[in-house]
């Protein structure tokens, strides 16, 4: 992370390339002395009084557990996902006061069924499986295929010629899950350009309890299947020792004509300029075997708490804030591309957009992806206002999903970054307090010190791996963040 003097170097360089603001941005944000405040007082006491009031509630994790424990599962094109969006816009006019919008968006419909899959040779065993979002059935028999095992696609296309007519079991190793991803996601089709009649993919996570882990692959005209990290290297095991294998398979999963859901938006406008907007958000729906507590009722919820903090504690930005609760991000991110695509002739208005999409864990800080200039302004916000809570770093240039429509229409945007204190702290203390900040070294791409990728698709994305306190920790650091950028004298520079 770049030196207070450097940042304020930067900063001075920001102001004399945009002259024409000059005047303006020094009322807020003054070219000081390095140690020297660069935000004003009022900003630090409203920052103080955000941090002061998250903490001071728990009511993030209350509702989060509420409506996973009553909707369960959201997803995408089910009665529980519309019925859960529904008690949030009540929830959020009737006991918050915040106005909220409601806009359409038409959503794929996938329907799991029943799934089940039995190692037949040479021994019988019943299989933990999830489908893959997408994947089409066994046309309702039963497939039955010997299997070949391959540890990386250059594995696959080395052992090419003896595919045809077999079962594909990936047993590719966990990299990191931008890199791991891509077996889930392409695997199946890969597959079946050599003749495969089935794939099944070791689940993207570090670390397993015979547990599957769904997520959408690319449509392909065979099964696509998740199995548990045991069983993949169980089967690794059998084919190095010459044991032939056999699966049967059956899946009853299809595909439904799209349906209407809708985003949510709740809105704080903005006392000077209500037609310019500071967004952040994170979605409403989740996996059809998960509750979806951390993936991502976690996200959407201190996006929410965070409007509400502002409203509640009496605070008029200068712009519009947004919290965007999109819908079906998690097999289509249809509710990010109609966001982006239904505001297009505003986008020019927005000025940033942050998505928590990554765990409500302890909160490190922000990645941002933009321009120099608006990063040191983002970078002076968080050293200035949220270091003393130890979330105020800017680092990486990592865009959530639903974020990443905007960004690439030159919205400046970013993605809350946490880390899960739990994994290598005291076991006895899951959620460190937020004014002892020693927290392990930041790791932008590989999760695996973080226990998110353990649950993250699984039935195992429950409530009872999130923290009260982290939660609202995660909802202070968004509301700081997107009071100051609000109040900024002009938009972020792009």
């Amino acid at each position: 992370m770049c030196s207070m003097k450097t940042v304020v170097s930067v900063f001075v360089l920001v102001l004399c390339l945009h002259h024409a603001d000059v005047l303006a941005m020094s009322s807020i944000l003054q070219v000081s002395p390095p140690g020297e405040n660069l935000l004003s007082s009022t900003a630090k006491d409203d920052a103080e009084k955000i941090i002061e009031a998250a903490f001071d509630t728990t009511i993030v994790y209350d509702r989060l557990a509420y409506m996973t424990d009553t909707f369960g599962p959201r997803f995408s094109g089910t009665p529980e996902l519309e019925r859960a969006i529904d008690w949030i816009q009540a929830a959020a006019e009737q006991e918050d006061g915040i106005t909220v919008k409601s806009e359409p968006v038409m959503v794929p419909r996938w329907v799991r069924g029943n799934e089940y899959a039995n190692l037949l040779v040479p021994r019988r065993k019943s299989m933990r499986i999830l489908a893959l979002g997408g994947s089409v059935g066994t046309n309702g028999t039963t497939l039955h295929g010997s299997v070949i095992v391959v540890s990386s696609f250059d594995d696959l296309e080395n052992q090419k010629d003896h595919i045809r007519g077999k079962i594909v079991v990936y047993n590719q190793d966990f990299v990191s899950y931008g890199d791991t991803v891509a077996y889930r996601v392409s695997g199946a089709e890969r597959a079946e350009a050599h003749g495969a009649i089935a794939a099944l993919i070791r689940s993207v996570t570090p670390y397993g309890i015979q547990t599957p882990h769904t997520g959408s692959t690319h449509t392909s005209s065979i099964p696509a299947v998740s199995i548990t990290i045991e069983d993949a290297k169980m089967f690794a095991r059998m084919q190095a020792r010459g044991q032939s294998m056999e699966i049967e398979l059956y899946l009853e999963a299809h595909t439904l004509p799209d349906v209407q859901s809708r985003n949510l938006i709740l809105e704080v406008v903005g006392s000077k300029h209500p037609d310019e907007f500071v967004v952040l958000g994170g979605h409403t729906d989740s996996w059809d075997i998960a509750d979806g507590a951390m993936d991502d009722g976690g996200g959407a919820f201190v996006a929410w708490e965070a409007v509400r903090l502002i409203k509640t504690l009496g605070l008029r930005p200068d712009r519009t804030i947004r919290a965007v609760l999109w819908t079906n991000e998690e097999n289509g991110a249809r509710g990010g591309q109609a966001y982006a695509n239904d505001h297009i002739s505003e986008l020019d208005k927005h000025s940033i957009a942050l998505e928590s999409d990554l765990g409500t864990f302890t909160p490190h800080g922000l990645s941002f992806a933009g321009s120099d200039d608006a990063r040191a302004i983002v970078t002076a916000i968080g050293e200035k206002l949220l270091s003393g809570i130890g979330s105020g770093n800017v680092t990486g240039v990592g865009v959530g999903e639903d974020a990443s429509y905007l960004n690439e229409r030159g919205v400046p945007s970013g993605s809350l970054y946490t880390v899960d204190v739990r994994q290598g702290g005291d076991s006895n203390n899951p959620c460190l307090p937020f004014s002892q900040p020693p927290y392990p070294e930041f790791q932008e791409e590989n999760f695996g010190s973080s226990a998110y990728f353990w649950y993250h698709h699984t039935a195992a994305d429950t409530i009872d791996k999130l923290s009260p306190q982290q939660l609202q920790h995660c909802a202070a650091t968004l509301g700081v963040f997107v009071y100051s950028i609000a109040n900024l004298p002009s938009l972020l520079p792009r």
